[in-house]
């Protein structure tokens, strides 16, 4: 009998945070409280909340049109974002013909399987122009697709994998590129 009243506290706590968190974030104000009332209408089931907003999901920003400064012939930067200090990003090159950044991707910080990585670059001309964008995908398959072997591939974690990202209908000649990482995804 000791545990009934700290589990009916337990869930009175879960009650009032869940009631203050549906009239917080509602926008609502509070209502006001209630005269006294017959005891048949407090037995009257409560009107429904409204609904939660909840912030659309953020995407990765688009690629400045202008890069400023301009980019020196063959230049590639890594735009810092959420998972660059995750990564070491080697051996990076942009290469002509065809376009698109080469370069190997190591995730440094977690030594669980990459599920789901992708990196996007923007090519831009000798004057900061942006011409054009491309993006490499990378995703672990899983034990599953393997029919119980183990995995022999490249993997993003521990040595690594070499990555192309292929420029898409660019509108002229690409002096530089700026990667960025939108998507890690570890176990």
């Amino acid at each position: 009998m000791t545990y009934l009243p700290r589990r009916a506290a337990a869930a009175a706590t879960a009650v009032a945070a869940l009631f203050a968190l549906v009239t917080g974030c509602s926008g609502a104000e509070a209502p006001a409280p209630a005269a006294e009332a017959p005891a048949a209408a407090a037995e009257a089931p409560a009107a429904a909340a409204s609904p939660v907003a909840l912030p659309a999901p953020r995407s990765a920003p688009s690629p400045a049109a202008v890069l400023t400064p301009a980019p020196t012939a063959g230049e590639v930067r890594v735009q810092q974002g959420p998972f660059t200090d995750r990564v070491q990003l080697t051996g990076l090159r942009l290469t002509a013909s065809p376009s698109s950044v080469t370069g190997h991707v190591a995730i440094g910080s977690d030594v669980s399987d990459t599920l789901a990585l992708e990196i996007t670059a923007a090519y831009y001309d000798a004057e900061g122009r942006l011409l054009g964008t491309g993006t490499f995908h990378h995703a672990e398959e899983g034990e599953e697709a393997h029919a119980g072997q183990p995995h022999t591939g490249p993997r993003a974690a521990g040595d690594g994998i070499d990555f192309t990202v292929p420029a898409d209908h660019l509108t002229g000649t690409p002096a530089g590129a700026v990667l960025s990482i939108p998507v890690l995804v570890n176990e």
